[in-house]
């Protein structure tokens, strides 16, 4: 057998430790991208990104939600708010991902907020605390960043 295709050993990870990092983070990311793309659709779908329970960390207050309809009132509640504003939906910028461990890590991301008439509305920073289990990457905290604070990446 060639020994440059040659098969890991049961006790030898099948992919090297950086490049496992990469494809965790690629995962991750795909998981907010996808929150955030649901969000504007449909907030039964984007309250599925969320594990339970899940706590929001916002600058006047915390919330724990220990169920999915926790969740998805509070989306709602949200998103009305920036609806009656206009909001048609928003983008990641500057995101970030610092891995703590294999199945937690910190997501830190500038959310570009757009109205219906594709102007800008203000931007906001959000740092969210996933967790790695059976279903995959979910999230389990949200906290309102001041942008100028967001996480490093790795």
């Amino acid at each position: 057998m060639n020994d440059s295709i040659r098969q890991p050993l049961n006790n030898e990870p099948s992919v090297s430790q950086p490049a496992q990092a990469e494809s965790e983070k690629e995962a991750i990311q795909q998981v907010l991208t996808g929150y955030y793309d649901a969000l504007s659709r449909d907030l039964h779908v984007a309250a599925s990104f969320y594990g339970e329970p899940v706590i929001v960390v916002q600058p006047a207050e915390v919330l724990p939600m220990n169920k999915r309809e926790d969740t998805e009132a509070f989306l709602t509640k949200l998103l009305s708010g920036f609806k009656s504003l206009g909001f048609l939906h928003a983008q990641l910028s500057d995101s970030r991902i610092k891995m703590l461990s294999e199945t937690t890590a910190i997501y830190s991301t500038v959310a570009i907020r757009y109205k219906t008439d594709g102007s800008e509305m203000p931007r906001g920073g959000f740092t969210y605390l996933l967790h790695k289990g059976p279903p995959g990457w979910q999230i389990h905290a949200l906290i309102v960043t001041d942008m100028d604070k967001l996480v490093n990446a790795d």
